[in-house]
């Protein structure tokens, strides 16, 4: 029996009456790439995507109460946000049927192209088969919508997936992610393979005992490559002070300097927006928790980033990890290790300014040896019979 779904499964805690902003996808059945393809991190539509576009822009003016922002079409599925007005009678309701009148034009659109395509091809091959000399040209079966449309005769997944929408970050971060949909669509299923996750990852600047997986341009990692470990306390929250630090930085990249954090407080984050402009700069994420082993998909604001290949994404461990206190502090002590690995180092700007943690000039090194850590670890000599300090080790 067929799973039917509910079209109003929506979040139950929320008066739609009020008003509300929505995250909206509507996927094809059965994921059928119909609309266009991704080239240079750009949507190029097909004919029957450029009408499922015009047809997205008709919402608000067919169905008043609802208006329309940021909206991308993909080659197999469909982004918009939207809002609904305050005072609706059954809000949800217009919105269901908003998509539905949506959903049953464009699949319209779809049979009556796609029928007009296979009776061109029949036409073509019925000249060539004459022109052949064949008697009985080949017959071919007229178009129902199944071939098309896989084993459905829509060109829809059933329902439509909604993300309700509580702040103005969460409105503005969505905005960026259907901005960069392209982009990302690219990078993760294009030939360039920036998001392919490589593991494990072997550099002298990461610890032997343990498994490390990244995405993105593992040459960052390189211990001949001079870097600096940022951390900035959250009591660093005045915007003059933020200032100072994101000049700190930006002199650190014209110098030639990797730039490694986790970019979690504000600080932090502010350096990353301008490492993100600044089409010169490499830098470094070490991720809280592991990367997932499938569906990588990382924030839309690293994705140009990855394109440019000037950014890593780097994380220890296949393992969940909660984030709190504890997991950013442990953060925090990697940062600075893997920093100070070879020539780098470790910068903490805290309320009274920056305060240099460690220091590493490697300059007149011949060599970055592999970094182990203090702990207890295995190190090989029963396998490989010698001392570590043998194998060049220290």
């Amino acid at each position: 029996m067929k799973r039917q779904i509910n079209r109003y499964r929506r979040f139950t805690g929320w008066d739609y009456a009020k008003g509300a902003s929505l995250f909206i996808t509507i996927a094809t059945a059965p994921r059928r790439p119909l609309f266009g393809t991704i080239t240079g991190g750009r949507m190029v539509r097909s004919p029957l995507g450029e009408k499922v576009a015009e047809a997205l822009e008709a919402l608000p003016r067919l169905n008043p109460g609802l208006r329309l922002f940021g909206r991308v079409v993909m080659p197999d599925h469909v982004h918009f946000n939207c809002a609904l007005a305050p005072g609706l009678d059954a809000p949800l309701k217009v919105l269901g049927g908003a998509i539905r009148r949506f959903k049953n034009y464009t699949t319209k659109l779809a049979k009556h192209s796609l029928e007009l395509a296979e009776r061109s091809s029949e036409l073509a091959e019925h000249s060539s088969a004459i022109k052949s000399g064949a008697t009985e040209p080949a017959v071919q079966n007229r178009f129902d919508g199944q071939t098309a449309f896989g084993q459905s005769t829509t060109l829809w997944q059933q329902g439509y997936h909604d993300y309700l929408l509580l702040s103005r970050a969460m409105i503005d971060a969505t905005e960026r992610y259907i901005a960069y949909n392209p982009l990302k669509w690219e990078l993760m299923y294009g030939a360039g393979g920036a998001l392919r996750v490589v593991e494990p990852l072997s550099s002298p600047r990461l610890d032997l005992g343990d498994y490390w997986k990244g995405a993105g341009n593992l040459a960052l990692l390189d211990g001949s490559l001079p870097m600096v470990s940022l951390r900035v306390s959250r009591e660093v929250a005045a915007p003059e002070a933020i200032t100072r630090v994101v000049a700190r930085m930006e002199s650190a990249v014209e110098k030639g300097y990797v730039i490694i954090s986790g970019f979690i407080s504000k600080g932090e984050q502010a350096v990353r927006d301008r490492l993100v402009a600044r089409k010169d700069a490499k830098f470094i994420r070490l991720l809280p928790s592991c990367i997932p082993n499938r569906r990588f998909r990382p924030e839309s604001v690293y994705l140009a980033p990855f394109a440019e290949d000037r950014y890593l994404e780097i994380a220890r461990g296949n393992d969940e990890t909660e984030f709190g206190r504890r997991a950013c502090l442990d953060l925090n002590d990697e940062i600075i290790k893997i920093a100070t690995a070879g020539e780098g180092l470790a910068l903490y700007w805290k309320a009274e300014g920056p305060q240099v943690l460690a220091r590493n000039d490697a300059r007149d090194m011949p060599a970055v040896p592999p970094r182990c850590d203090d702990r207890p670890r295995f190190d090989g000599r029963t396998v490989f019979g010698q001392r570590p300090d043998e194998r060049g080790w220290s």
